[in-house]
């Protein structure tokens, strides 16, 4: 049974629920790790680096520079065929990426990925192109284990660390991207499917996104995942038109079911956000990083409350007293958004259901949800690196 104290924490969440607004300006790049040899550092050490430390932010990349540049790399780089692409990754990784941008850091094989938020670009002045070449020359030829080798990149960032998931938890498509790109690579373009691994909810651009990460291995009957649509567009269409509505699905098992809300981030912050707080904390998400049992008690409790609490003694337990008041909080300001809170409780009931079943969990961001051992040392590489 769940204590007085933990529902009100509870209600609370709910009740103070922000639904994360991700800038519009963000970005979203992958960082490649030589191999995999640099990334338990640059996990342990909250850094991410890159190569040609013949470039730094005093070079001059103008055009009228470039020539003289691509000379430079040639003579420093014997193995460059492409100096202007050299370039090109510098300039993004100096200018191109902003604190705040979303980074993408695959390990050896790409077998785990890390998400990170890029921080302040700064220059380690001790790293010279003579010991990259040298370091870069002994990995290349297999001469020095990952645990006896550093960085020997100039260029870096800090980063905040997000999460780390095994390659096999991806959606599909990112995983694919991760695969073919090399060196510093803009992924722009997989930016939702990023966001999809890293919040249960959020808006980003015209989109407001709520996220189902099921963890189920075992098939998936077709009334599982009926109920968790079902359910799910029975409360959604109580704050937005389904015209506004749509569902994406990734269900290699595990995968993730995922309804995007159009045109929604304004209105539903202002109206409706305590909705889809309530669909994350009962579809699996909370600000916990564990799922809830007994949640659906609660919220029912909320639901079916009688509104003559203001009738009761004051010689009441002051707890139950306080529980009683949050209760009727939550509940008024369901109806103030014009929604009969009796009409989501079948629903409601069929998201929880379908959630439990599907084994849906929170999605956890912070240090303690990365991975520092997640590096096999003995796998073979087969990312496509830098040069």
């Amino acid at each position: 049974m769940i204590s007085h104290t933990k529902e009100l924490e509870i209600l609370d969440s709910i009740l103070n629920f922000e639904i994360p607004q991700i800038p519009e300006t963000t970005r979203f790049w992958m960082i490649r790790t030589q191999k995999g040899y640099f990334y338990s550092e640059f996990i342990s050490r909250k850094f991410v680096a890159i190569a040609w430390n013949n470039i730094d932010r005093t070079t001059n990349l103008s055009e009228s520079s470039k020539e003289y540049l691509k000379d430079d790399i040639v003579m420093k780089y014997p193995e460059i065929s492409r100096p202007s692409t050299v370039i090109n990754k510098c300039n993004n990784f100096i200018n191109g990426v902003n604190e705040g941008d979303i980074l993408v850091i695959p390990s050896q094989g790409s077998k785990f990925v890390t998400f990170a938020i890029a921080g302040e670009y700064f220059e380690d002045s001790t790293k010279t192109v003579e010991l990259e070449n040298a370091v870069i020359y002994r990995i290349k030829n297999n001469d020095v284990d990952v645990k006896d080798v550093s960085c020997p990149y100039k260029k870096r960032r800090k980063i905040t660390l997000l999460r780390t998931l095994k390659s096999d938890d991806l959606n599909t498509a990112l995983y694919r991207a991760i695969s073919n790109y090399h060196g510093i690579s803009n992924l722009d373009t997989y930016a939702y499917q990023i966001l999809n691994s890293l919040y249960n909810c959020y808006s980003y651009k015209e989109y407001t996104a709520l996220v189902y990460n099921i963890r189920k291995t075992d098939p998936i009957k077709p009334r599982e995942l009926s109920k968790l649509i079902l359910g799910n567009t029975e409360c959604l269409c109580s704050i937005i038109s389904e015209d506004n509505i749509s569902t994406q699905m990734s269900l290699h098992s595990p995968g993730d079911v995922v309804y995007l809300l159009k045109d929604a981030y304004e209105f539903a912050r202002d109206n409706w956000a305590i909705i889809l707080g309530l669909l994350v904390f009962l579809g699996g998400g909370s600000a916990f990083s564990f799922k809830v049992t007994g949640l659906i008690e609660i919220i029912k409790n909320v639901f079916l409350f009688s509104e003559d609490v203001r009738s009761k003694k004051l010689d009441n337990d002051s707890k139950e007293l306080d529980l009683q008041l949050k209760r009727l909080e939550l509940k008024q300001k369901i109806k103030d958004s014009g929604i009969n809170p009796e009409s989501l409780v079948a629903p409601l009931e069929d998201v929880v259901e379908s959630t439990d079943s599907l084994e849906v969990e929170p999605i956890v961001t912070g240090d303690s949800s990365v991975l520092l051992d997640s590096v096999d040392e003995n796998e073979e590489s087969i990312d496509i690196e830098d040069l």
